[in-house]
Order: C-alpha cells, then structure tokens, then sequence
C-alpha cells in the first residue's frame, strides 16, 4: 500500500503518531476483509506525504516494486499531486501528470482513487489555498480515467463518491449492503478528511469491491464482506500486539 495519511493512518489526538495512531492504519482492514491465505499488507504509506509528494512518492513506487508485488493499493496516493500548493489549475495538472507518471512502473493489478473535494477540512486541517478548484479536480479525474483506459492493470476507486455520500450523511451501498441515511457521517473523522476506524472498515471494503468487479465472479468469497466484522478485527487483530488492543467506539 502506498500513499499519504489516510493508509497510512493518522488521528487528531496523536498528530506526530502514537499507538492508537495504528488503528487507523488501512492496511489492517485490508488484512481483516481478506479470507484467502495471504502475507500481511506491507503498509509504506506516510502520513508527511504532502510536505514532497514527488520524492516520498517516487520513493514509496521504488520500494514497492523492490518488494516484487501482486498488488498495489493507492487510494490516496494521487490526492497531493492536486491537492497541495499550486498558483493555478495548470501547476496542479502538471503535477498531477508527474504523479501518473510515477505510477506507471506499476505493472501488477494497482488499485487508486480518484481526487475528492475535501473542502470541508478547511476547518483547520487544510489550508484554503491547497484545495484545488472544482474544476481541477474534475479535469483531474477526467485524466484519470483516460490515464486508465489503456491500462488494464489499473482499478479505480470512486474516493470522491465516498467522500460525497459521507460528507451529506447520505446512504452507501458496497456489494450490495447499504448503510443507511444518517448513519455514514461517522464514517469520516471531525476533521473532515481522515477516515474513522468504522471508515476504515468501510474504505477497505470499498477498495475491494472495485477489485473484484475486474475479477472471476467466483472470487466474491475470497472477501469479508461484514463491516462490522472488518471493523472489530482491524481494531483488535488476533495476533496483533496486545498493546494495540482496543475496544471498538
């Protein structure tokens, strides 16, 4: 998994990291929604992403492909070379187009997400002058998906959708199981931005379904799809550290 905050994991109360910061970290809910026998998900995300998305995500593409992958998950890698410092919708286009270019040495299946408005982390967590305007961001997720088409390698994960429906509290359906009206604020921390641990959950599942839309029908089993059960076992895994143990909020 490669990336900034949102796989890395990070949390209001613990902005530097700390041991609650871990059950934040996406990798564990990927973990806890895969049933087929599999070696843990190496987590290289970095919450100080955004200080040089060009060095920190060349050197985060570098060592995943050292690791020989299978799988590559970046549901938030692409959302600095938009989001972030940039005068103009050029400078962050121009951006966005070194962040595709980074990921093209990718040559596994490579899950992403596309770029959502986060405008509401104006609150203190994002600066008003790095969210990109609305129409940056839909002439970024236009090039994703042309960036895409000719890959076939490439899933893409609607992050913009999620953050919508979260964000007006509205109904949210994965693989067929809706969450209903009201219920998917908490979904997303008060800072407006990081996903929650129920988020978590939720993002892993989200990230999963895309997938195996690419894939045989037969596969569907190779996933947990309870929420609640990804939720209770990425909190507390069971051989995870006892010290990482938690009750569920």
């Amino acid at each position: 998994m490669v990336g900034a905050s949102a796989t890395a994991g990070f949390t209001e109360s613990e902005p530097m990291g700390g041991p609650t910061t871990q059950q934040y970290r996406l990798s564990r809910y990927l973990d806890a929604a895969l049933l087929v026998p599999h070696k843990p998900a190496r987590n290289l995300a970095h919450a100080m992403f955004f200080l040089q998305p060009e060095a920190v995500g060349r050197d985060q593409i570098d060592e995943a492909l050292k690791a020989r992958p299978t799988l590559v998950v970046g549901i938030d890698f692409l959302f600095w070379f938009c989001y972030g410092d940039g005068p103009t919708d050029k400078d962050r286009l121009r951006r966005f187009e070194k962040g595709l270019k980074l990921i093209e040495a990718v040559r596994c299946p490579l899950i992403l997400g596309d770029i959502p408005d986060a405008s509401g982390a104006t609150n203190g967590m994002l600066q008003a002058d790095q969210v990109p305007s609305v129409a940056a961001m839909s002439a970024a997720n236009r090039r994703l998906k042309e960036w895409a088409a000719t890959r076939p390698q490439v899933v893409i994960v609607s992050l913009s959708g999620f953050m919508r429906s979260v964000m007006a509290n509205q109904a949210f359906t994965i693989h067929g199981q809706t969450l209903p009206e009201g219920t998917t604020r908490v979904l997303l921390q008060s800072d407006q931005l990081h996903p929650s641990r129920r988020g978590c959950a939720v993002l892993a599942l989200v990230i999963l379904d895309a997938f195996q839309s690419t894939r045989p029908a037969g596969s569907a089993g190779d996933v947990r799809w309870d929420p609640k059960e990804v939720l209770r076992l990425g909190v507390n895994p069971p051989h995870g550290p006892a010290g990482n143990r938690s009750e569920i909020p």
